[in-house]
């Protein structure tokens, strides 16, 4: 059985909701399931994957390679953004 993980506390998400922070998602044009934080907290766009990590102390938002080229997350990352730098573009 995979690991699934428990919906972020609003602290977790900078003080968002976990609802706000999906519409936040959809309304910035990315793709994602129906169970975005079980399954990792990841979600695409423009062929690549974005992991949005809220369970470290820093909120940061991992933009993956092409998502073709794409083997694994600890392989495929081509840089890693602060949420608050990622808020603002």
């Amino acid at each position: 059985m995979k690991y699934r993980a428990k919906k972020p506390r609003r602290n977790q998400l900078s003080g968002m909701s976990p609802s706000q922070f999906k519409t936040l998602l959809k309304r910035r044009g990315y793709k994602l399931n129906r169970d975005f934080f079980k399954w990792g907290s990841v979600a695409y766009k423009n062929g690549r994957a974005y992991r949005f990590r809220y369970w470290t102390p820093e909120f940061f938002v991992d933009v993956s390679c092409p998502v073709k080229e794409f083997d694994r997350w600890a392989n495929s990352v081509d840089k890693t953004i602060n949420f608050v730098n990622w808020i603002e573009q």
